[in-house]
Protein backbone atom coordinates (compact mmCIF):
# COMPACT_ATOMS: atom_id res chain seq x y z
CA UNK A 1 0.00 0.00 0.00
CA UNK A 2 1.35 3.42 -0.95
CA UNK A 3 0.54 6.47 1.16
CA UNK A 4 -0.60 9.67 -0.55
CA UNK A 5 1.75 12.45 0.61
CA UNK A 6 -0.95 15.11 0.65
CA UNK A 7 -3.17 13.04 2.96
CA UNK A 8 -0.22 12.17 5.14
CA UNK A 9 0.78 15.81 5.54
CA UNK A 10 -2.72 16.72 6.62
CA UNK A 11 -3.35 13.80 8.97
CA UNK A 12 0.02 12.76 10.41
CA UNK A 13 2.58 15.53 10.20
CA UNK A 14 2.24 16.73 13.78
CA UNK A 15 2.04 13.16 15.14
CA UNK A 16 5.16 12.23 13.20
CA UNK A 17 7.09 15.17 14.63
CA UNK A 18 6.10 14.24 18.18
CA UNK A 19 7.03 10.62 17.57
CA UNK A 20 10.43 11.57 16.11
CA UNK A 21 11.24 13.51 19.28
CA UNK A 22 10.04 10.60 21.39
CA UNK A 23 12.34 8.18 19.49
CA UNK A 24 15.34 10.44 19.95
CA UNK A 25 14.55 10.86 23.64
CA UNK A 26 14.21 7.05 24.06
CA UNK A 27 17.50 6.44 22.23
CA UNK A 28 19.33 8.98 24.41
CA UNK A 29 17.68 7.60 27.56
CA UNK A 30 18.78 4.04 26.72
CA UNK A 31 22.29 5.32 25.98
CA UNK A 32 22.46 7.04 29.36
CA UNK A 33 21.12 3.95 31.16
CA UNK A 34 23.66 1.74 29.38
CA UNK A 35 26.46 4.14 30.27
CA UNK A 36 25.49 4.30 33.97
CA UNK A 37 24.79 0.55 34.27
CA UNK A 38 28.41 -0.68 34.46
CA UNK A 39 27.39 -4.13 35.63
CA UNK A 40 24.81 -4.54 32.84
CA UNK A 41 22.21 -5.44 35.42
CA UNK A 42 19.38 -3.39 33.88
CA UNK A 43 19.92 -3.87 30.14
CA UNK A 44 22.57 -5.54 28.01
CA UNK A 45 23.21 -8.45 30.33
CA UNK A 46 23.27 -11.07 27.55
CA UNK A 47 25.36 -9.20 24.91
CA UNK A 48 26.61 -5.82 26.22
CA UNK A 49 28.76 -5.03 23.17
CA UNK A 50 25.82 -5.66 20.84
CA UNK A 51 23.68 -3.35 22.99
CA UNK A 52 26.29 -0.59 22.84
CA UNK A 53 26.49 -0.79 19.06
CA UNK A 54 22.71 -0.99 18.68
CA UNK A 55 22.01 1.95 21.04
CA UNK A 56 24.62 4.11 19.28
CA UNK A 57 23.10 3.28 15.91
CA UNK A 58 19.63 4.02 17.37
CA UNK A 59 20.71 7.52 18.45
CA UNK A 60 22.15 8.29 15.00
CA UNK A 61 19.10 6.97 13.10
CA UNK A 62 16.67 8.76 15.48
CA UNK A 63 18.54 12.07 15.10
CA UNK A 64 18.44 11.80 11.30
CA UNK A 65 14.74 10.95 11.47
CA UNK A 66 14.04 14.06 13.57
CA UNK A 67 15.54 16.15 10.79
CA UNK A 68 13.39 14.45 8.15
CA UNK A 69 10.22 14.69 10.23
CA UNK A 70 10.60 18.41 10.88
CA UNK A 71 11.86 19.54 7.47
CA UNK A 72 10.56 17.18 4.80
CA UNK A 73 8.12 14.62 6.26
CA UNK A 74 7.56 11.70 3.93
CA UNK A 75 5.17 8.78 4.59
CA UNK A 76 7.40 6.12 3.03
CA UNK A 77 10.43 7.26 5.05
CA UNK A 78 8.32 7.34 8.22
CA UNK A 79 7.08 3.74 7.85
CA UNK A 80 10.54 2.59 6.78
CA UNK A 81 11.99 4.13 9.93
CA UNK A 82 9.41 2.31 12.06
CA UNK A 83 10.43 -1.03 10.50
CA UNK A 84 14.09 -0.22 11.21
CA UNK A 85 13.30 0.91 14.77
CA UNK A 86 11.54 -2.39 15.49
CA UNK A 87 14.67 -4.22 14.29
CA UNK A 88 16.86 -2.08 16.60
CA UNK A 89 14.55 -2.60 19.58
CA UNK A 90 14.52 -6.36 18.86
CA UNK A 91 18.34 -6.35 18.81
CA UNK A 92 18.38 -4.56 22.19
CA UNK A 93 15.89 -7.13 23.48
CA UNK A 94 18.30 -9.87 22.35
CA UNK A 95 21.18 -8.07 24.09
CA UNK A 96 19.16 -7.83 27.32
CA UNK A 97 18.10 -11.45 27.50
CA UNK A 98 14.85 -11.76 25.59
CA UNK A 99 11.16 -11.15 26.08
CA UNK A 100 11.37 -10.68 29.84
CA UNK A 101 13.61 -7.59 29.48
CA UNK A 102 10.63 -5.26 28.87
CA UNK A 103 11.58 -4.25 25.31
CA UNK A 104 8.39 -5.81 23.81
CA UNK A 105 6.48 -3.05 25.63
CA UNK A 106 8.62 -0.46 23.83
CA UNK A 107 7.79 -2.17 20.50
CA UNK A 108 4.08 -1.58 21.18
CA UNK A 109 4.51 2.17 20.67
CA UNK A 110 5.87 1.97 17.05
CA UNK A 111 3.02 -0.46 16.26
CA UNK A 112 0.44 2.05 17.52
CA UNK A 113 2.07 4.98 15.69
CA UNK A 114 2.31 3.00 12.42
CA UNK A 115 -1.39 2.13 12.55
CA UNK A 116 -2.28 5.76 13.25
CA UNK A 117 -0.18 7.01 10.35
CA UNK A 118 -0.97 4.20 7.90
CA UNK A 119 -4.23 2.42 8.73
CA UNK A 120 -5.00 -0.64 6.62
CA UNK A 121 -2.77 -3.42 5.30
CA UNK A 122 0.44 -1.50 5.96
CA UNK A 123 -0.47 -1.04 9.62
CA UNK A 124 -1.10 -4.76 10.04
CA UNK A 125 2.17 -5.35 8.19
CA UNK A 126 4.01 -3.50 10.94
CA UNK A 127 2.24 -5.66 13.53
CA UNK A 128 3.27 -8.81 11.58
CA UNK A 129 6.86 -7.53 11.29
CA UNK A 130 6.96 -6.91 15.05
CA UNK A 131 5.63 -10.43 15.75
CA UNK A 132 8.21 -12.01 13.43
CA UNK A 133 11.02 -9.95 14.94
CA UNK A 134 9.97 -11.03 18.44
CA UNK A 135 9.65 -14.71 17.45
CA UNK A 136 12.97 -14.73 15.57
CA UNK A 137 14.82 -13.07 18.45
CA UNK A 138 13.35 -15.22 21.22
CA UNK A 139 13.14 -18.61 19.56
CA UNK A 140 16.01 -18.60 17.04
CA UNK A 141 18.66 -16.19 18.30
CA UNK A 142 18.21 -17.00 21.98
CA UNK A 143 17.22 -20.66 21.29
CA UNK A 144 14.44 -20.40 23.87
CA UNK A 145 12.11 -23.18 22.72
CA UNK A 146 10.34 -23.73 26.00
CA UNK A 147 6.59 -24.07 25.79
CA UNK A 148 5.95 -21.12 28.09
CA UNK A 149 8.30 -18.91 26.07
CA UNK A 150 6.60 -19.85 22.79
CA UNK A 151 3.18 -19.17 24.33
CA UNK A 152 4.38 -15.78 25.62
CA UNK A 153 5.76 -14.90 22.21
CA UNK A 154 2.47 -15.91 20.56
CA UNK A 155 0.44 -13.89 23.08
CA UNK A 156 2.68 -10.91 22.45
CA UNK A 157 2.09 -11.26 18.67
CA UNK A 158 -1.67 -11.48 19.27
CA UNK A 159 -1.36 -8.33 21.38
CA UNK A 160 0.39 -6.57 18.48
CA UNK A 161 -2.43 -7.46 16.04
CA UNK A 162 -5.17 -6.67 18.57
CA UNK A 163 -3.62 -3.32 19.32
CA UNK A 164 -3.26 -2.62 15.58
CA UNK A 165 -6.96 -3.42 15.01
CA UNK A 166 -8.10 -1.27 17.95
CA UNK A 167 -5.85 1.56 16.86
CA UNK A 168 -7.14 1.46 13.30
CA UNK A 169 -10.77 1.45 14.49
CA UNK A 170 -10.07 4.38 16.78
CA UNK A 171 -8.15 6.15 14.02
CA UNK A 172 -10.99 5.73 11.53
CA UNK A 173 -13.57 7.04 13.99
CA UNK A 174 -11.30 9.89 14.98
CA UNK A 175 -10.60 10.67 11.33
CA UNK A 176 -14.31 10.76 10.46
CA UNK A 177 -14.87 13.08 13.41
CA UNK A 178 -12.02 15.32 12.34
CA UNK A 179 -13.25 15.31 8.74
CA UNK A 180 -16.73 16.32 9.86
CA UNK A 181 -15.21 19.00 12.09
CA UNK A 182 -13.09 20.28 9.18
CA UNK A 183 -16.13 20.40 6.91
CA UNK A 184 -18.13 22.27 9.53
CA UNK A 185 -15.24 24.66 10.17
CA UNK A 186 -14.89 25.28 6.42
CA UNK A 187 -18.63 25.91 6.12
CA UNK A 188 -18.56 28.27 9.09
CA UNK A 189 -15.60 30.17 7.61
CA UNK A 190 -17.43 30.50 4.28
CA UNK A 191 -20.57 31.75 5.99
CA UNK A 192 -18.49 34.16 8.05
CA UNK A 193 -16.85 35.48 4.89
CA UNK A 194 -20.23 35.91 3.20
CA UNK A 195 -21.69 37.60 6.27
CA UNK A 196 -18.70 39.88 6.67
CA UNK A 197 -18.72 40.84 2.99
CA UNK A 198 -22.43 41.60 3.10
CA UNK A 199 -22.03 43.50 6.36
CA UNK A 200 -19.17 45.64 5.10
CA UNK A 201 -21.05 46.56 1.93
CA UNK A 202 -24.28 47.69 3.57
CA UNK A 203 -25.27 51.33 3.02
CA UNK A 204 -26.13 51.64 6.72
CA UNK A 205 -23.53 51.88 9.47
CA UNK A 206 -23.28 48.84 11.77
CA UNK A 207 -21.25 48.68 15.00
CA UNK A 208 -20.99 45.65 17.31
CA UNK A 209 -20.17 46.38 20.96
CA UNK A 210 -19.84 44.52 24.26
CA UNK A 211 -21.36 45.40 27.61
CA UNK A 212 -18.50 47.82 28.33
CA UNK A 213 -19.18 49.74 25.08
CA UNK A 214 -15.98 48.44 23.50
CA UNK A 215 -16.12 48.21 19.70
CA UNK A 216 -15.92 44.61 18.47
CA UNK A 217 -16.75 45.07 14.78
CA UNK A 218 -17.84 47.81 12.40
CA UNK A 219 -18.42 48.17 8.67
CA UNK A 220 -17.04 50.67 6.15
CA UNK A 221 -20.02 53.01 6.27
CA UNK A 222 -19.74 53.40 10.06
CA UNK A 223 -16.01 54.09 9.67
CA UNK A 224 -16.78 56.89 7.19
CA UNK A 225 -18.98 58.64 9.73
CA UNK A 226 -16.96 58.05 12.92
CA UNK A 227 -13.37 57.33 13.89
CA UNK A 228 -13.69 53.77 15.14
CA UNK A 229 -11.10 51.22 16.25
CA UNK A 230 -11.63 47.67 17.41
CA UNK A 231 -11.27 47.09 21.16
CA UNK A 232 -11.60 50.84 21.74
CA UNK A 233 -14.44 52.69 23.44
CA UNK A 234 -17.50 53.72 21.45
CA UNK A 235 -17.64 57.49 20.71
CA UNK A 236 -19.52 59.43 23.40
CA UNK A 237 -22.05 60.79 20.91
CA UNK A 238 -23.23 57.25 20.16
CA UNK A 239 -23.02 55.98 23.74
CA UNK A 240 -25.26 58.76 25.04
CA UNK A 241 -27.82 58.52 22.22
CA UNK A 242 -30.95 56.49 22.84
CA UNK A 243 -32.45 54.04 20.39
CA UNK A 244 -34.62 55.81 17.80
CA UNK A 245 -32.90 59.17 18.20
CA UNK A 246 -31.19 61.16 15.45
CA UNK A 247 -27.51 62.16 15.78
CA UNK A 248 -26.30 65.22 13.90
CA UNK A 249 -22.80 64.41 12.70
CA UNK A 250 -20.81 66.14 9.94
CA UNK A 251 -23.97 67.83 8.63
CA UNK A 252 -25.63 64.43 8.33
CA UNK A 253 -28.60 63.30 10.41
CA UNK A 254 -28.05 59.69 11.52
CA UNK A 255 -30.94 57.65 12.89
CA UNK A 256 -29.68 55.28 15.60
CA UNK A 257 -31.16 51.91 16.54
CA UNK A 258 -29.79 49.69 19.33
CA UNK A 259 -30.47 45.93 19.23
CA UNK A 260 -29.56 43.37 21.90
CA UNK A 261 -27.99 40.14 20.60
CA UNK A 262 -29.68 36.96 21.82
CA UNK A 263 -27.48 33.94 22.40
CA UNK A 264 -24.27 36.00 22.52
CA UNK A 265 -22.24 37.16 25.50
CA UNK A 266 -24.38 39.01 28.07
CA UNK A 267 -24.52 42.71 27.26
CA UNK A 268 -23.44 42.46 23.60
CA UNK A 269 -25.45 44.65 21.25
CA UNK A 270 -25.57 46.05 17.72
CA UNK A 271 -25.96 49.68 16.67
CA UNK A 272 -27.56 50.54 13.32
CA UNK A 273 -26.89 53.98 11.86
CA UNK A 274 -28.97 55.12 8.90
CA UNK A 275 -28.80 58.41 7.01
CA UNK A 276 -32.12 60.12 7.72
CA UNK A 277 -31.88 62.09 4.47
CA UNK A 278 -31.75 58.81 2.52
CA UNK A 279 -34.85 57.61 4.35
CA UNK A 280 -36.58 60.87 3.51
CA UNK A 281 -35.45 60.55 -0.12
CA UNK A 282 -36.83 57.01 -0.35
CA UNK A 283 -40.11 58.18 1.14
CA UNK A 284 -40.16 61.03 -1.37
CA UNK A 285 -39.55 58.60 -4.22
CA UNK A 286 -42.45 56.44 -3.04
CA UNK A 287 -44.68 59.50 -2.87
CA UNK A 288 -43.60 60.63 -6.32
CA UNK A 289 -44.16 57.15 -7.75
CA UNK A 290 -47.68 57.10 -6.33
CA UNK A 291 -48.25 60.64 -7.54
CA UNK A 292 -46.92 59.66 -10.97
CA UNK A 293 -49.38 56.79 -11.27
CA UNK A 294 -52.22 59.05 -10.14
CA UNK A 295 -51.30 61.91 -12.47
CA UNK A 296 -50.83 59.46 -15.37
CA UNK A 297 -54.37 58.21 -14.84
CA UNK A 298 -55.67 61.77 -14.67
CA UNK A 299 -53.64 62.75 -17.75
CA UNK A 300 -55.25 59.97 -19.80
CA UNK A 301 -58.68 61.25 -18.79
CA UNK A 302 -57.81 64.86 -19.66
CA UNK A 303 -56.31 64.23 -23.11
CA UNK A 304 -59.53 63.36 -24.93
CA UNK A 305 -61.61 66.39 -23.81
CA UNK A 306 -58.52 68.58 -24.23
CA UNK A 307 -58.12 67.45 -27.85
CA UNK A 308 -61.80 68.18 -28.47
CA UNK A 309 -61.44 71.61 -26.85
CA UNK A 310 -58.41 72.49 -28.99
CA UNK A 311 -60.11 71.30 -32.18
CA UNK A 312 -63.20 73.35 -31.33
CA UNK A 313 -61.07 76.44 -30.77
CA UNK A 314 -59.33 75.92 -34.13
CA UNK A 315 -62.66 75.51 -35.95
CA UNK A 316 -64.10 78.55 -34.18
CA UNK A 317 -61.08 80.61 -35.17
CA UNK A 318 -61.59 79.72 -38.85
CA UNK A 319 -65.14 81.19 -38.98
CA UNK A 320 -65.70 84.46 -40.87
CA UNK A 321 -67.99 86.23 -38.46
CA UNK A 322 -65.47 86.47 -35.56
CA UNK A 323 -63.85 89.83 -35.01
CA UNK A 324 -60.18 90.35 -34.14
CA UNK A 325 -60.70 90.34 -30.33
CA UNK A 326 -62.60 87.04 -30.56
CA UNK A 327 -59.91 85.62 -32.86
CA UNK A 328 -57.33 86.53 -30.20
CA UNK A 329 -59.35 84.74 -27.54
CA UNK A 330 -59.56 81.55 -29.59
CA UNK A 331 -55.80 81.76 -30.16
CA UNK A 332 -55.26 82.04 -26.40
CA UNK A 333 -57.45 78.97 -25.83
CA UNK A 334 -55.48 77.01 -28.41
CA UNK A 335 -52.10 78.05 -26.96
CA UNK A 336 -53.10 76.99 -23.46
CA UNK A 337 -54.46 73.71 -24.77
CA UNK A 338 -51.06 73.06 -26.35
CA UNK A 339 -49.32 73.93 -23.08
CA UNK A 340 -51.54 71.54 -21.11
CA UNK A 341 -50.90 68.85 -23.72
CA UNK A 342 -47.11 69.28 -23.35
CA UNK A 343 -47.46 68.88 -19.58
CA UNK A 344 -49.51 65.71 -20.10
CA UNK A 345 -46.90 64.35 -22.54
CA UNK A 346 -44.11 64.91 -19.98
CA UNK A 347 -46.13 63.26 -17.23
CA UNK A 348 -46.90 60.24 -19.40
CA UNK A 349 -43.25 60.02 -20.39
CA UNK A 350 -42.30 59.80 -16.73
CA UNK A 351 -44.92 57.17 -15.99
CA UNK A 352 -43.90 55.08 -19.05
CA UNK A 353 -40.19 55.23 -18.32
CA UNK A 354 -38.66 51.85 -19.15
CA UNK A 355 -35.69 50.08 -17.61
CA UNK A 356 -32.38 51.36 -18.94
CA UNK A 357 -30.73 49.14 -21.58
CA UNK A 358 -27.18 50.40 -21.30
CA UNK A 359 -24.68 50.00 -24.12
CA UNK A 360 -21.06 50.95 -24.73
CA UNK A 361 -21.48 53.86 -27.12
CA UNK A 362 -18.63 55.39 -29.20
CA UNK A 363 -19.15 58.89 -27.90
CA UNK A 364 -17.86 61.16 -30.67
CA UNK A 365 -19.75 59.53 -33.61
CA UNK A 366 -22.89 59.35 -31.49
CA UNK A 367 -22.66 63.04 -30.52
CA UNK A 368 -22.00 64.06 -34.12
CA UNK A 369 -25.17 62.26 -35.19
CA UNK A 370 -27.08 63.95 -32.37
CA UNK A 371 -25.82 67.40 -33.46
CA UNK A 372 -26.95 66.76 -37.04
CA UNK A 373 -30.40 65.72 -35.81
CA UNK A 374 -30.66 68.72 -33.44
CA UNK A 375 -29.63 71.17 -36.18
CA UNK A 376 -32.30 69.69 -38.43
CA UNK A 377 -34.98 70.28 -35.79
CA UNK A 378 -33.97 73.96 -35.36
CA UNK A 379 -33.20 75.05 -38.92
CA UNK A 380 -35.20 78.24 -38.45
CA UNK A 381 -32.93 79.45 -35.62
CA UNK A 382 -29.54 81.13 -35.91
CA UNK A 383 -27.00 79.43 -33.62
CA UNK A 384 -23.82 77.36 -33.62
CA UNK A 385 -23.07 74.12 -31.82
CA UNK A 386 -19.55 72.73 -31.32
CA UNK A 387 -18.20 69.41 -30.13
CA UNK A 388 -15.05 68.66 -28.11
CA UNK A 389 -14.51 64.90 -27.73
CA UNK A 390 -11.74 62.40 -28.51
CA UNK A 391 -12.37 59.75 -31.14
CA UNK A 392 -11.81 56.62 -29.03
CA UNK A 393 -13.86 57.47 -25.93
CA UNK A 394 -16.76 55.23 -24.92
CA UNK A 395 -19.69 55.87 -22.58
CA UNK A 396 -22.04 53.33 -20.98
CA UNK A 397 -25.58 54.64 -21.42
CA UNK A 398 -28.99 53.83 -22.86
CA UNK A 399 -28.92 55.60 -26.26
CA UNK A 400 -32.62 56.56 -26.12
CA UNK A 401 -32.24 58.00 -22.63
CA UNK A 402 -29.11 59.92 -23.60
CA UNK A 403 -30.98 61.30 -26.64
CA UNK A 404 -33.79 62.59 -24.41
CA UNK A 405 -31.41 64.10 -21.86
CA UNK A 406 -29.26 65.94 -24.38
CA UNK A 407 -32.28 67.13 -26.37
CA UNK A 408 -33.83 68.62 -23.21
CA UNK A 409 -30.58 70.26 -22.11
CA UNK A 410 -29.70 71.61 -25.57
CA UNK A 411 -33.24 72.88 -26.22
CA UNK A 412 -33.29 74.69 -22.87
CA UNK A 413 -29.80 76.06 -23.44
CA UNK A 414 -30.64 77.24 -26.97
CA UNK A 415 -33.81 78.98 -25.80
CA UNK A 416 -31.97 80.96 -23.11
CA UNK A 417 -28.94 81.64 -25.34
CA UNK A 418 -31.18 83.10 -28.07
CA UNK A 419 -32.86 85.39 -25.54
CA UNK A 420 -29.53 86.62 -24.18
CA UNK A 421 -27.50 86.60 -27.43
CA UNK A 422 -29.93 86.52 -30.38
CA UNK A 423 -27.19 87.15 -32.95
CA UNK A 424 -24.53 84.73 -31.77
CA UNK A 425 -26.12 82.00 -29.64
CA UNK A 426 -23.69 79.14 -29.01
CA UNK A 427 -23.90 75.61 -27.64
CA UNK A 428 -20.97 73.33 -26.79
CA UNK A 429 -20.82 69.62 -26.02
CA UNK A 430 -17.60 68.93 -24.10
CA UNK A 431 -16.54 65.40 -23.12
CA UNK A 432 -13.56 64.45 -20.98
CA UNK A 433 -12.38 61.43 -19.05
CA UNK A 434 -12.26 61.27 -15.24
CA UNK A 435 -11.28 58.56 -12.74
CA UNK A 436 -15.00 57.90 -12.23
CA UNK A 437 -15.74 57.43 -15.94
CA UNK A 438 -16.90 59.89 -18.62
CA UNK A 439 -18.00 63.47 -18.04
CA UNK A 440 -20.21 65.17 -20.62
CA UNK A 441 -21.02 68.88 -20.32
CA UNK A 442 -23.66 70.91 -22.18
CA UNK A 443 -22.61 74.58 -22.19
CA UNK A 444 -24.48 77.59 -23.59
CA UNK A 445 -23.79 81.32 -23.54
CA UNK A 446 -27.08 82.19 -21.86
CA UNK A 447 -27.44 84.32 -18.72
CA UNK A 448 -27.16 81.40 -16.32
CA UNK A 449 -29.44 80.40 -13.47
CA UNK A 450 -30.13 82.81 -10.64
CA UNK A 451 -28.64 81.64 -7.29
CA UNK A 452 -32.05 81.48 -5.61
CA UNK A 453 -33.34 79.21 -8.41
CA UNK A 454 -30.42 76.74 -8.42
CA UNK A 455 -31.65 74.72 -5.42
CA UNK A 456 -34.96 74.09 -7.21
CA UNK A 457 -33.56 73.19 -10.63
CA UNK A 458 -34.33 69.47 -10.57
CA UNK A 459 -37.59 69.65 -8.67
CA UNK A 460 -40.68 68.48 -10.59
CA UNK A 461 -43.06 71.20 -11.87
CA UNK A 462 -40.64 74.01 -10.97
CA UNK A 463 -40.20 76.43 -13.89
CA UNK A 464 -39.44 80.10 -14.50
CA UNK A 465 -41.06 80.08 -17.94
CA UNK A 466 -44.75 80.88 -18.30
CA UNK A 467 -45.16 78.18 -20.97
CA UNK A 468 -42.87 75.55 -19.41
CA UNK A 469 -43.95 72.39 -17.60
CA UNK A 470 -41.10 72.20 -15.06
CA UNK A 471 -40.51 68.51 -15.82
CA UNK A 472 -37.62 68.69 -18.29
CA UNK A 473 -34.70 68.77 -15.83
CA UNK A 474 -36.49 66.45 -13.44
CA UNK A 475 -36.84 63.94 -16.26
CA UNK A 476 -33.13 64.36 -17.10
CA UNK A 477 -32.16 63.55 -13.52
CA UNK A 478 -34.44 60.50 -13.40
CA UNK A 479 -33.02 59.13 -16.65
CA UNK A 480 -29.45 59.71 -15.43
CA UNK A 481 -30.14 57.80 -12.22
CA UNK A 482 -31.62 54.95 -14.25
CA UNK A 483 -28.24 54.73 -16.04
CA UNK A 484 -26.18 54.97 -12.82
CA UNK A 485 -25.14 58.50 -13.76
CA UNK A 486 -25.48 61.91 -12.14
CA UNK A 487 -26.33 65.38 -13.46
CA UNK A 488 -25.58 68.71 -11.84
CA UNK A 489 -25.56 72.40 -12.64
CA UNK A 490 -22.08 74.00 -12.74
CA UNK A 491 -22.03 77.74 -12.35
CA UNK A 492 -19.57 79.40 -14.73
CA UNK A 493 -19.00 83.01 -15.49
CA UNK A 494 -20.90 84.11 -18.65
CA UNK A 495 -21.94 80.52 -19.33
CA UNK A 496 -24.51 77.95 -18.26
CA UNK A 497 -23.23 74.39 -17.82
CA UNK A 498 -25.05 71.15 -17.04
CA UNK A 499 -22.63 68.28 -16.40
CA UNK A 500 -23.37 64.55 -16.70
CA UNK A 501 -21.06 62.09 -14.92
CA UNK A 502 -21.52 58.61 -16.39
CA UNK A 503 -19.67 55.30 -16.40
CA UNK A 504 -17.26 54.12 -19.04
CA UNK A 505 -16.92 50.44 -20.08
CA UNK A 506 -13.68 50.01 -18.12
CA UNK A 507 -15.28 51.15 -14.89
CA UNK A 508 -18.50 49.24 -15.46
CA UNK A 509 -16.68 45.91 -15.74
CA UNK A 510 -15.38 46.28 -12.18
CA UNK A 511 -18.82 46.99 -10.70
Amino acid sequence: MRLIPSEFLVKGQRLLRLYSHYSLFLALFLTIVDGLDHSDAIIGGHAPHTLLITVSLYVIVAAVFVGFANRNPNPQIAIGYIFLEIVLLSAMMFSSGGIDSGFPSLILIPVVIANLLAPGVLGFGVAAWSSLALFYTQQFLLQDLATQSIVNTGLQGILFFTLAALTQALSQRLQSTLTLADEQATRIRRLQNFSKKALLGLPNGIIACDKNHQVLLFNQQAARWFKLQEDRALPDAIQQASSGSVIQHQQVGLMLSRVEIEGAEPGDYLIYLEDSSRIAAEAQQIKLASLGRLTASIAHEIRNPLSALRQAAQLLGETDYLQAPEQKLTHIVEQHCMRINRTIEDILQLSRRTQACREDLPLRPWLQHFIEHFNGLHQDKHFSIKLACDDDWLITFDPDHLQQILHNLCANGLRHALKHNPDHARLMLIADKTPEGMRLAVVDNGPGVAPEQQVHLFEPFHTTEHDGTGLGLYLCRELCEANQATIQYIRKQKHTCFQIQAQSPTLRKTD
